[in-house]
């Protein structure tokens, strides 16, 4: 059992507690936005004649991987 518990927490470890959670919301948004943006350069590459090949030599995803974001992006494409 742990002896702090119970004891309420101080208000400089609340303020980085707080700011932590901001981080790392603030990074997976970023990150987020990142592979939608690769999923949009991988579909765009495909388009204009890439093997898919080269993309998972790039990216390291699968062949499996890479088709189903590039599915999922000309999906969006053709919904607008």
């Amino acid at each position: 059992m742990c002896e702090h518990a119970g004891m309420p927490a101080t208000e400089e470890t609340l303020a980085r507690l707080r700011k932590a959670v901001r981080v790392k919301t603030t990074a997976e948004k970023r990150a987020d936005d990142a592979r939608a943006a690769l999923a949009i350069a991988m579909a765009d590459a495909i388009g204009e004649g890439m093997r898919q090949s080269a993309v998972v030599a790039l990216t390291g995803y699968t062949r499996e991987h890479v088709r189903r974001l590039v599915r999922e992006v000309e999906e969006q494409r053709s919904e607008s």
